[in-house]
């Protein structure tokens, strides 16, 4: 490569040292993601999932795949689960509920269908310490809660993430499962990287994620979180996981989890166009030496290999979905495009997988109008101010480190 490029050497640099620093931080991560470690179990909980944890589910869906879900949270047993959704979905989700456990299981009902508000309501009427907001399609191990409450065992933590994974439909996986399961497998690798590095994450994702109630009950991030602009004009519905991050971070909380390179995808392509036109050309007018289908061949193993190892954890598990590897290639550079729609999009607001949900405004609006007083907050003690404000009792963990969970995560639709 340094004999095709000796030429004009200088131009490569750039790409060299991007190329270079790209894939330095990425070892990091994946050796940081290596020697994580998931916090263990305490030997005396002080959070106990049937007294202090209420399970939030805004939707508006009342599918098969919502009761496999409710089974898979119930095993955990929660004290509640509370069910939010809009007035004429009360009756199917109300028999869903019904046929699941009644005792355990909450319907109530917003105006209009709004995540956020749906998720507000649910907190207004919450009576646990600990709040954890899933997904309808969220599928849950045995073992998810309590290893989440161990985390909040820090009082300095104030919100705990999960790990994903994808659970096929049907008996084999589709294409489009296989790229979503890929896409988890990147993020699993950089949060738990995150993690163990400073404690921080880019996102606590809205698929599965607990909190204390006691920063979500506050009248401040209740209006905030409901009344949320871009750019002061354009209301936002959802991007509520990015929200409650965010407020986590700039209000003094830590977070955890118990167990992104759009210039290259942009720049790659174009440089290898250079290389192949330059190889068409004689090499006495300045051409390069080699023809134009070795440095082709030469790319496509180079790109192949380099996302391909960003895939091995899920290659280890699955390693006949390799053959999906091209497609996952292809889907990057779809993204990319998709990436910069978005940018120039950014007016266009709503809750991006429910179709047909209404103005977020106007739910709004309409919540604000006929809402109920805030329920009392006695007995949950105000947020602190500072981080270090914050005491942190050191609880007494076993010595064995036990394996992560893992949050299976349903794709129908």
């Amino acid at each position: 490569m340094l004999y095709l490029t000796k030429d004009e050497f200088p131009i490569f640099v750039p790409f060299g040292v991007i190329g270079f620093y790209r894939y330095l931080w990425y070892c990091i991560r994946l050796l940081a993601s290596f020697v994580y470690r998931p916090v263990p179990l305490p030997e005396n909980p002080t959070y106990i999932a049937s007294e202090d944890v209420t399970i939030i589910v805004p939707t508006i869906d009342a599918g098969e795949e919502f009761k496999e879900a409710a089974h898979s949270w119930l095993v955990g047993k929660p004290k509640e689960i509370i069910i939010i959704t809009e007035e004429k979905m009360l009756g199917p989700l109300q028999d869903l509920a019904n046929a699941v456990d009644p005792e355990r299981i909450r319907v109530l009902t917003v105006p209009f269908a709004n995540k956020r508000l749906q998720m507000a309501h649910g907190i207004k009427n919450t009576t646990t310490d600990i709040i954890v907001f899933a997904d309808d399609d969220a599928i849950w191990p045995p073992t998810l809660l309590s290893y989440t409450l161990a985390c909040f065992e820090d009082q300095k933590v104030g919100g705990v993430g999960t790990s994903q994974r994808v659970q096929p439909v049907g008996e084999r996986m589709t294409v489009w499962e296989v790229l979503a399961a890929f896409r988890l497998t990147i993020r699993n690798i950089e949060i738990s990287s995150s993690t163990h590095i400073d404690g921080g994450l880019p996102c606590l994702s809205g698929r599965t994620a607990a909190y204390r109630t006691v920063i979500l009950k506050d009248p401040e991030f209740l209006h905030e979180f409901t009344h949320d602009y871009w750019l002061g004009k354009y209301h936002l519905n959802s991007g509520d996981d990015k929200f409650l991050t965010r407020w986590m971070v700039t209000h003094g909380w830590s977070t955890w989890t118990n167990f992104f390179n759009p210039f290259t995808l942009l720049a790659g392509p174009g440089l290898v166009a250079y290389i192949v036109y330059k190889s068409t050309i004689p090499t006495d007018q300045g051409g390069f030496h080699l023809p134009w289908w070795n440095v082709i061949v030469c790319y496509l193993v180079w790109l192949t290999a380099t996302r391909t190892g960003k895939l091995l954890p899920h290659l280890w598990n699955r390693p006949q979905d390799v053959i999906y590897v091209p497609a996952f290639i292809l889907f990057g550079y779809y993204f990319a495009i998709m990436k910069i729609y978005a940018l120039f999009t950014l007016h266009e607001t709503g809750w991006g997988t429910r179709a047909g949900i209404g103005d977020p405004t106007a739910a709004t609006a309409a919540a604000d109008k006929g809402s109920e007083p805030m329920q009392d907050l006695k007995g949950f003690p105000p947020p602190p101010q500072r981080y270090q404000d914050m005491p942190a009792p050191a609880p007494q963990y076993p010595q064995t480190l036990q394996l992560p969970v893992e949050m299976q995560v349903g794709y129908a639709r």
